[in-house]
């Protein structure tokens, strides 16, 4: 099991409602994570679809004055908290889509995988997937508990719906997408 890299604390972390949170950053940035029903894109999967959520990081306010804002571990931190603790809920699964409308899906992507890889204690499993629609590749991740019961379910299930089902009579399953060089 892979041990925590880091001793950072999260920032303090209000429950606005269900499936919202919301923090504060040092500089004063006001942040909501949230989740959502993401069951449609499971729709053939009824075992599976009531546990499907999608999952968004917003700003939500920055102080005035403030152009760009300074990296900042603690977000990190906080952030991937909040998701750790939404899966510890076994059976919750989280799909995580880099929004392409500003064109800094990729960095987006790299950065929220990166916090998930760097904080991740090995207890949670995180697929990479790519779908290309109208031209544009939409960038997305599975995440889950290693102990979700639904586990291989959800697994397969994801495979299929991102384009990257292999065969069930394969010897070995290849998913290239999980490759550090992808």
């Amino acid at each position: 099991m892979k041990k925590p890299v880091s001793n950072l604390q999260h920032y303090l972390i209000s429950k606005i409602s269900e499936r919202v949170y919301t923090f504060t950053s040092s500089i004063g940035c006001v942040y909501h994570c949230y989740f959502f029903d993401f069951s449609a894109a499971f729709s053939d999967y009824p075992a599976l679809a009531a546990n499907v959520f999608g999952f968004n990081l917003e700003l939500k306010e920055k102080p005035e004055g403030v152009q760009k804002i300074p990296p900042d571990k603690k977000i990190a931190v906080t952030v991937v908290d909040i998701v750790k603790a939404f899966l510890n809920e076994k059976e919750n699964t989280v799909i995580y889509i880099c929004d392409t409308i500003d064109n800094r899906h990729k960095a987006r992507f790299h950065k929220f995988n990166h916090w998930f890889e760097i904080f991740n204690d090995g207890n949670y499993l995180q697929l990479k997937g790519s779908i290309r629609a109208g031209g544009i590749d939409i960038l997305n991740a599975l995440l889950m508990h290693r102990e979700n019961p639904l586990a291989n379910d959800f697994i397969e299930a994801y495979h299929i719906l991102t384009g990257v089902y292999i065969k069930p009579d394969d010897d070995e399953l290849q998913n290239m997408l999980n490759d550090d060089g992808w």
